[in-house]
């Protein structure tokens, strides 16, 4: 059965648990101070099935005092119950009401005109005209007014169809997004312990699932659900629930807390979002100004910075902020909160949350408004905000969720069809094909300059250079990188090594002649090759000098280096040769029969037997080497 949550609006003592009573046959009023006092000081809650839908009904405090708590069952609703009192019509907190649907977003409502009974019907008219003048250009212009009696039961059952035709037009929670669900009660069960309850605003829970609850990260599993009084296996977006949580303790639950998947998502103390401060709001919000945050079930304490070096925004405008929460909060881009005036209690305005994850803005010029405009259009800009944020890193599809709230599923589709961005399908990274190909410039730029410091180098590895640009950065990045910058035809490599496509090593004559000389004493030295010490002093050069001639001759691949020697190419071929003439694949042979069949002391043997290895000649067991 769809379930719908329909929350109340109204001031003080206008009839709203009354109301729910009549309509329920439950008195949403559990405390006993409540009953006594007659007047809703907390969340009260009651449900009815009708027409194939199951009402969840959230009665809200209309006291001023109460208001937090009023703004803790707002959070979650899908249709509001707007009751005014027809006896006295429009007061204070029914304006204030109607502003917090206002900024949270609500877009489906039904007006109640209660205590009809008490008036006659020409007063109700003069009421109907108030609410009207109240309404306009609001949410609930144009939507049902009906005078109604819970006393007598008058006008209970049209209210019922008018609800009903309103559900209808209210948009599904996505269920394939990952759960979450704002605490708003927390007590413990006899014989279960730790029960929560809440309106699952996204996804999906079920009996035995791993849950984190944020912000304090406290692990727990769910050991039972109830729906309004059924046990159920799973809980639905949209449907309100009662979640036994163990091992945790009641005092490790408070109202704020937000259930969700463990390790899906991380708390936050910075938010930048977009603010709306209220036509009727007491006051302008001043830069830096200390307020009280509302977002789903929780209050907390925030500092807030207006951004592009605005000094307030003036009732009726809106702007761009970054908040700085006194204690952390799970909240995702598209969430709606309320901020209040610090002292004395008041109701400013609200926003949506953009980024959850920004840095820190500092400074008075703080030009962001394009990154943030860019956010506040719509999921797939956001999306592609974040991933051009990343640069050339991009974001991993896990990465993006925990940035968005949105599901693996679509967050597939995206990278699928999305144009301007590079998706690597084995680590499923996104990465905008702008920040490649910029990277791909650090790259030449960093091949380039190694080049100028090293003008007889013919190659470099290519770690070297990813060394220099971008030494944490995802291989596959680089790789790409590298292949763009090879299919342009600036720069030649391999699996091991790249230079620039133009770059050619340029010797003098003398430069060329003590090449030919290096080389020439590699070659003559055969299986016992020369250490860079020992080309010094045999051909009376410098380290540098020598060092720079062997690197271009290892880049020519006429040199190998084995540990510190320099053995010719020449001369390796003849030492394989030799050994597969004496020893034929498959055949054993170990140190000793190697230095008698090459005539090679330890000190050169061990060395060569190691290359050999390396290079898949021979391969080592113990001691002994087998020929493959």
């Amino acid at each position: 059965m769809e379930s719908v949550v329909i929350g109340t609006a109204g001031h003080i003592d206008h009839g709203k648990t009354a109301l729910i009573q009549a309509l329920t046959g439950t008195n949403p009023d559990r405390l006993p101070e409540e009953q006594q006092r007659g007047m809703t000081i907390d969340l009260g809650f009651a449900d009815l099935p009708y027409a194939g839908r199951r009402f969840a009904f959230v009665d809200v405090p209309g006291h001023e005092r109460f208001i937090k708590t009023m703004l803790a069952g707002a959070q979650g609703i899908d249709l509001v119950l707007f009751v005014i009192a027809a006896d006295e019509g429009v007061m204070p907190q029914t304006t204030e009401h109607l502003a917090i649907c206002h900024l949270l977003g609500l877009s489906h409502g039904v007006v109640a005109l209660t205590k009809s009974d008490l008036v006659t019907e020409d007063w109700l008219a003069l009421v109907r005209e108030d609410v009207n003048q109240l309404t306009q250009r609001t949410f609930l212009a144009g939507k049902p007014r009906l005078p109604v009696s819970a006393k007598t039961g008058a006008g209970l059952s049209k209210l019922l169809v008018e609800l009903e035709r309103e559900a209808r037009q209210v948009r599904p929670r996505d269920a394939a997004r990952p759960p979450r669900l704002p605490v708003d009660r927390v007590f413990s069960a006899r014989g279960f312990g730790t029960v929560v309850t809440g309106t699952l605003i996204a996804g999906t829970f079920s009996v035995g699932d791993e849950v984190s609850i944020e912000p304090r990260g406290l692990a727990a599993r769910i050991r039972g659900i109830e729906v309004h009084g059924e046990t159920r296996s799973s809980v639905q977006a949209g449907e309100r629930a009662a979640l036994n949580l163990s091992p945790i303790s009641v005092e490790d639950v408070r109202r704020g807390s937000v259930v969700t998947p463990a390790g899906r998502f991380q708390p936050t103390s910075l938010l930048d979002v977009q603010l709306e401060v209220l036509a009727a709001a007491p006051q302008p919000l001043a830069d830096e100004a200390r307020i009280r945050f509302h977002h789903g079930t929780s209050e907390l304490m925030a500092r807030v910075t207006l951004l592009d070096g605005a000094r307030e925004l003036a009732p009726g405008e809106t702007g761009f902020g970054q908040l700085r929460l006194e204690a952390p909060v799970l909240a995702l881009p598209g969430d709606r909160f309320i901020i209040r005036r610090y002292s004395p209690a008041g109701t400013l305005g609200g926003g949506v949350v953009l980024d959850g994850r920004p840095p820190r803005r500092r400074g008075r010029l703080r030009s962001v408004a394009n990154f943030l405009s860019q956010l506040a259009e719509g999921p797939e800009s956001r999306r592609m905000a974040f991933i051009s944020r990343a640069g050339a890193r991009g974001l991993t599809l896990r990465e993006l969720a925990q940035l968005t709230g949105e599901s693996d599923a679509e967050l597939e589709t995206f990278a699928q069809r999305a144009t301007g961005l590079t998706y690597f399908v084995a680590s499923k990274r996104l990465v905008d094909q702008s920040a490649l190909t910029n990277f791909g410039q650090e790259v030449f730029l960093a091949l380039e300059a190694a080049h100028r410091e090293q003008p007889f180098q013919s190659n470099f590895p290519r770690e070297d250079i990813r060394q220099r640009v971008a030494a944490t950065f995802p291989t596959e990045v680089f790789q790409h990188a590298i292949s763009q910058l090879i299919n342009q035809g600036r720069i030649v490599a391999d699996a091991r090594v790249m230079r620039l496509a133009e770059h050619r090593v340029e010797l003098s004559n003398t430069e060329a002649a003590l090449k030919h000389r290096v080389e020439d004493l590699c070659r003559q030295a055969g299986w016992q090759p020369p250490t860079l010490a020992g080309l010094c002093r045999a051909l009376n050069i410098s380290p540098p000098q020598a060092q720079t001639l062997v690197r271009l001759l290892l880049a020519e691949r006429k040199l190998y280096q084995i540990t510190d020697f320099f053995l010719h190419v020449e001369a390796a071929e003849a030492l394989v040769a030799r050994l597969r003439a004496a020893y034929p694949s498959g055949a054993t042979l170990d140190v000793g029969a190697f230095k008698t069949l090459c005539d090679l002391p330890r000190k050169f043997a061990i060395p060569l037997l190691e290359w050999l290895d390396q290079t898949n000649v021979t391969r080592r067991y113990g001691n002994t080497r087998v020929m493959i």
